[in-house]
């Protein structure tokens, strides 16, 4: 009886930590730099309960639900904590909530970030840009909520060549650091972390989400054709069995 008793204890106690690992979580039905969220809550079993932001939702209104008008945002369920920066999203869901992606060291810790913070810089000057492009957004005041204007030289083909500029800068880059740092499948110490998950998603949405298929078609539909060690590390992360699972068709679905 007493040891029935301490069974069912140690299940209601489990159950309760469980419940505990749950978010909500607002961002658009894009890629973006919200799918790697997804991901660390599924690597980390962590719930994710999706709240669709204007203006592509009515879950959360970014004039009046957001701390700073701008996606992505979440709210912790266990402790009420709210932020509204994906790096810190990241970094307090992998230290809050250990598991397969939390860095073993402080150095290994300053290492991911350092990389994570290669796929922040690209999405901001590249890929955001091109959003502008995809979407049609010319107006100068939705530009310049951008860190970037791409368009003000004029011209969506002057655009579309200067991000191809940069971008085979910053890619050349980060593909000459992994080439001498001989890494393995992923980026850092041999195993996955939380910069190869936010590298493969903006790899893998450039290469395939349906959007990006004007920007495709200037490299022959290869824009990392030849980057061995960044395509080894998207596929490395691909085939984890949570990415797998998470992911579905989203790449092919989501527009950008």
């Amino acid at each position: 009886m007493r040891s029935e008793n301490c069974l069912v204890f140690e299940i209601d106690e489990t159950e309760e930590i469980y419940k505990m690992k749950e978010i909500d979580f607002a961002y658009l039905p894009i890629i973006g730099r919200g799918e790697q969220i997804h991901l660390i809550c599924a690597m980390h079993g962590i719930k994710l309960n999706m709240l669709n932001s204007t203006p592509m939702g009515n879950d959360f209104q970014l004039g009046t639900d957001s701390l700073f008008g701008t996606v992505p945002w979440m709210e912790d369920k266990s402790n009420g904590l709210i932020l509204n920066d994906s790096m810190a999203i990241v970094q307090y869901l992998v230290s809050k909530y250990e598991g397969k992606l939390t860095p073993s060291t402080q150095e290994e810790s300053a290492m991911v970030a350092n990389l994570w913070a290669w796929s922040n810089d690209y999405y901001s000057f590249v890929l955001s840009p091109l959003h502008d492009i995809i979407t049609g957004h010319s107006e100068a005041f939705w530009r310049n909520l951008r860190l970037t204007d791409t368009l003000h030289e004029g011209g969506k083909e002057l655009a579309l060549k200067n991000l191809i500029v940069l971008h085979d800068k910053r890619v050349a880059f980060l593909e000459s650091h992994l080439q001498n740092c001989a890494i393995s499948d992923f980026m850092v110490n041999g195993k996955c972390s939380y910069a190869d998950i936010f590298l493969y998603t903006c790899v893998r949405a450039v290469e395939r989400c349906p959007g990006y298929g004007e920007f495709r078609d200037l490299y022959g539909a290869e824009p990392f054709n030849n980057r061995e060690n960044i395509l080894r590390v998207c596929d490395s992360v691909a085939a984890i069995d949570e990415v797998i699972q998470a992911v579905g068709t989203k790449f092919d679905d989501c527009p950008i």
